[in-house]
Formats: structure tokens, C-alpha cells, sequence
């Protein structure tokens, strides 16, 4: 019980610090705010207007086309949008308020996930090298594996993870050994042996 009195008074503090920011601007009739939400796709719509009534909450891409739509009977509103799914781009976010119409601009890349941790070895001096790769779990992932041999490749493979991933990979001793393991975005990871 008294957890759910906290979260409701610090849902009041934040909702009457966004009406008090809102205020500070004289001569406007309401006010839009866009806030991302740290290290996801979500951004919360902030709303005040001056007066309750009806307000509806567009979305358009860059080509104008309108992707979502929202009414409501509100004076104020805090809205997350998840963007998760959406192509990079600039969207328009759009609130009409009677004669009112205001915009902002949402210039929305996707999050790059962080990539799978990834650990090398070697096991032994008779070239016994241990690769292992622990999956993000959030992402589907997908791997590829070189390994070269006097700066010459001399093994490769992909794989698409389901799970973690361990493997034992034996390299007749000839010259120095690198492993790179590079994910799905690029990231290499590579040791010298």
C-alpha cells in the first residue's frame, strides 16, 4: 500500500512540474513537449492545453502519411509511444486542440542493440582455441567467425544463435592464429594467438 502511494505521489510531482514548466510560457495557450525515454524507442508526449476538451494526438512519417491517431477529452495528458518496429526516419507529431494545432518533430533512429558478449581462448599450446558467445537475449542474433592463419583466412562460418554458443575450433600450429567473431552490427571481436 504504501509503495502505491509513492508511485502516485511521484506521478503527481511529475505531472505538476510539467504544468508549472508549461506556465513559465506567457502568451501560449498550451504546450507540447517530446521526451525520449533513455536507451529505448519510447518517447513521452507531454500535453497541457489551457482549457479541457477534446485532443487529438496524430503521428505522420516523412511522407505525410498519417501512422497513428488518438482523440481524447483531456486538459493535459503524458503518452509513451514506442517506436520499436519503425523505420528511421523524421515523424511528425501533431496536436490539435479545437482551432489549435501544434507540432513537433521527431527525428527517430533505431536503438542499436548491444551486441552478444563474446570470449576467446586459447586452450592449450597444440592450437585448441575456445570460442563462446553469450546471446543477447532482447535480439536476434547472428554471427559470423573467421579465423586466419599467418593473416591468410583459413576457416569460415555464419550462425544465426538460438542460443548461447560454444565451440572448439583446432588449428594445425604453423604460424600465429587470429579468431574475429562479428555480429549482426558489425562489431568485431577478434583475439591474436
Amino acid at each position: 500500500m504504501m509503495k502505491t502511494k509513492s508511485i502516485v505521489v511521484a506521478a503527481l510531482f511529475v505531472l505538476s512540474a510539467v504544468v508549472s514548466a508549461f506556465a513559465n510560457k506567457p502568451g501560449e495557450e498550451y504546450g507540447l513537449a517530446i521526451i525520449p525515454v533513455k536507451e529505448s524507442e519510447v518517447f513521452k508526449i507531454v500535453y497541457e492545453g489551457k482549457n479541457a476538451g477534446k485532443v487529438k494526438l496524430n503521428i505522420y512519417n516523412d511522407k505525410s502519411d498519417r501512422i497513428f491517431s488518438h482523440s481524447m477529452g483531456a486538459k493535459g495528458f503524458i503518452q509513451p509511444l514506442n517506436f520499436s518496429g519503425l523505420e528511421a526516419g523524421e515523424y511528425t507529431v501533431e496536436i490539435v486542440n479545437g482551432t489549435s494545432r501544434e507540432t513537433r518533430t521527431i527525428n527517430f533512429k533505431p536503438r542499436q542493440l548491444s551486441s552478444s558478449y563474446v570470449h576467446i581462448t586459447q586452450l592449450n599450446s597444440e592450437g585448441k582455441f575456445l570460442v563462446s558467445v553469450a546471446r543477447n537475449k532482447v535480439a536476434d542474433e547472428s554471427i559470423t567467425l573467421n579465423i586466419f592463419q599467418d593473416d591468410k583466412l583459413i576457416y569460415n562460418e555464419s550462425n544465426k544463435l538460438v542460443d548461447d554458443f560454444a565451440k572448439v575450433y583446432a588449428v594445425k600450429s604453423s604460424g600465429p592464429v587470429t579468431i574475429a567473431v562479428t555480429d549482426k552490427n558489425g562489431k568485431v571481436t577478434s583475439k591474436s594467438f
